[in-house]
């Protein structure tokens, strides 16, 4: 009897010993999410501003030369009279979250770009479109022309001393940690680690141990004590980000295009299905000035080949360093060259918008008594132009401005004064209403 009661004793001490927990299987959460991970290649574009006596320099032997040795691989690039565009490309990790095609990474990689591709884990290589970004938490939302993709589940909630990962593109830089704070309730919207991450997992996603994503990683998000910031995706995403569609209206330039269809290739007797079809031109516009014609199929902007119509990007850009842009055109057959200009800020509507344009990046006009009723509002501006500053900081066309640092916009002329009246470098707080988001966004006042 003695026997078994010391027996029964030892179990009820073993049962009442904590049971350890199992690792977490490292090796199987990196194979799991890596169809998710995405490389993302940003690419800008930087027209070459070529003095007088060098005008021919792309007629010249070397730069030919260079052009073939350092260039895209278009050949008929190094033999137009056009000014040389030179590629800048930095790369980084992303991942899919949304199976039609939309992906995150960090906004510091896609800053200024004019193409942008993600490199998918089948190695399929697709142009990606910027669709909206957050540059104080470093996050970028892009969208490719794809569906069925491997989509990341997102996690909703996180507790302080969670094992996490950070993985990146092809399973690289994979660091572990735990959490070490969780501000998700904070207006970091984020979670602080002791993860380590750098240019190899940046962009990427910190997972938990199902595999769920909780935020994205990002190597310029830094705290205190070595510990790295992240940002939480389900605090930041709404379902209008998971079903945006791809762009493709320039409403300030006055057309619309789309992709070359394999159909319309025939039908055009064009070589292949790259380039920008035209679609609508608007009446009195600067592409209408410009003689640009629906049907025409825009294949190149100076010296740059057109691949689709994100190429279309650099436009603006070009416009804004020299007012004017060479497009070459497919028509009838032929190539041709046509001269996209900028009209020159004269009248008074540019007048009014003139601290506004120079120091923002943004140019507005009062809201009509129909917005107003739809926005139940008495204040605020509409954008109807983005350029330099405003674009950085990711303002669009028809975003409606309500405030400035909490203060009513009343009118076009208040707007420009309480932006006139700004130190360079203080950060300008906007209230912007975009369809059914409502944000703050913060934008550096330029010189």
């Amino acid at each position: 009897m003695l026997v078994i009661v010391k027996r029964l004793l030892c179990l009820s001490l073993l049962l009442a010993l904590p049971i350890a927990s199992a690792a977490p299987d490292i090796a199987q959460i990196v194979r799991t999410s890596a169809p998710s991970v995405v490389s993302v290649q940003a690419i800008q574009w930087v027209k070459v501003k070529v003095p007088e006596q060098y005008k021919n320099i792309t007629s010249d032997p070397v730069y030919q030369v260079f052009t073939r040795v350092f260039g895209d691989g278009n050949e008929s690039a190094a033999k137009t009279d056009e000014a040389p565009v030179v590629k800048k490309q930095i790369s980084g990790s992303g991942f899919v979250i949304s199976p039609n095609g939309v992906i995150l990474t960090n906004y510091h990689l896609v800053k200024g770009a004019h193409e942008i591709y993600v490199l998918l884990a089948d190695k399929r290589r697709l142009k990606a479109t910027l669709l909206r970004s957050e540059p104080k938490r470093d996050m970028a939302v892009l969208k490719v022309a794809a569906g069925s993709l491997p989509a990341l589940p997102m996690a909703e909630t996180v507790g302080e001393g969670e094992f996490v990962l950070a993985v990146g593109y092809n399973q690289k830089g994979i660091s572990a940690g735990v959490v070490r704070a969780d501000l998700a309730t904070t207006a970091a919207l984020g979670l602080l680690t002791d993860v380590a991450i750098d240019s190899s997992n940046t962009g990427g996603p910190l997972l938990n141990t199902n595999g769920e994503v909780l935020a994205l990683n990002s190597k310029v998000l830094k705290s205190q004590q070595g510990l790295t910031r992240h940002v939480m995706v389900s605090k930041l995403l709404s379902k209008n980000d998971l079903s945006q569609k791809l762009p493709q209206t320039w409403q300030q330039l006055g057309f619309q295009a789309e992709n070359v269809s394999e159909k319309m290739q025939k039908e055009l007797g064009l070589p292949n299905t790259t380039g920008a079809l035209v679609k609508n031109i608007q009446s009195g516009s600067v592409a209408a000035r410009a003689g640009l014609l629906k049907d025409d199929v825009i294949v190149a902007l100076e010296s740059q080949r057109v691949i689709d119509v994100s190429d279309l990007s650099a436009l603006r850009d070009f416009l804004t360093q020299d007012d004017a842009v060479s497009i070459t055109v497919w028509r009838g057959g032929d190539r041709q060259k046509l001269r996209l200009a900028m009209p020159k800020t004269t009248n008074t509507f540019d007048e009014a918008n003139l601290s506004a344009w120079r120091r923002l990046g943004l140019k507005v006009r009062v809201l009509t008594a129909v917005q107003k009723a739809e926005l139940n509002t008495t204040v605020g501006v509409q954008v109807t132009a983005v350029q330099g500053t405003g674009k950085t900081f990711g303002m669009r066309v028809n975003d409606i401005i309500i405030s400035l640092n909490q203060q009513d916009i009343k009118s076009v002329e208040g707007f420009n004064n309480m932006v006139k009246d700004l130190e360079t470098g203080d950060a300008a707080v906007i209230y912007v209403i975009r369809g059914d988001l409502r944000q703050f966004v913060s934008i550096e006042i330029a010189p």
